[in-house]
């Protein structure tokens, strides 16, 4: 590994005023980039977290799109076992998702209507 001192190899430090080598160097020291994987993993992580609101989102939608109302008492008593599995499951899901995000110390608050 060169130090940050030698001459750059394609200029012998010889060559090269002083001037001109201390700012080389200032501008090697200026243009420090983080290392590739830990930029990697936070890209990756961004993009999990968009990812994560997007299915939230994705699974209201699904959720506003059963009306269970149209349904007659012979079907629904067919699947409440079904349902009311789900059902359990999903609000299971949406508590430990909004808890998460209360223990953090942050509020869950109704969208304000435009």
């Amino acid at each position: 590994m060169r130090s940050i001192a030698s001459p750059a190899p394609n200029m012998p430090a010889t060559n090269r005023p002083a001037t001109q080598l201390s700012a080389a160097l200032a501008g090697r020291a200026a243009r420090v980039t983080p290392a590739g994987p830990r930029d990697s993993l936070d890209r990756l992580r961004t993009r999990d977290r968009i990812e994560s609101i997007a299915r939230l989102r994705a699974a209201a939608r699904a959720l506003g799109d059963v009306d269970v109302s149209g349904w007659d008492d012979a079907t629904l008593t067919d699947h409440l076992d079904d349902l009311s599995r789900v059902l359990c499951t999903l609000d299971a899901e949406l508590a430990r998702v909004a808890d998460a995000v209360r223990a953090r110390g942050f509020r869950i608050e109704e969208p304000k209507a435009a």
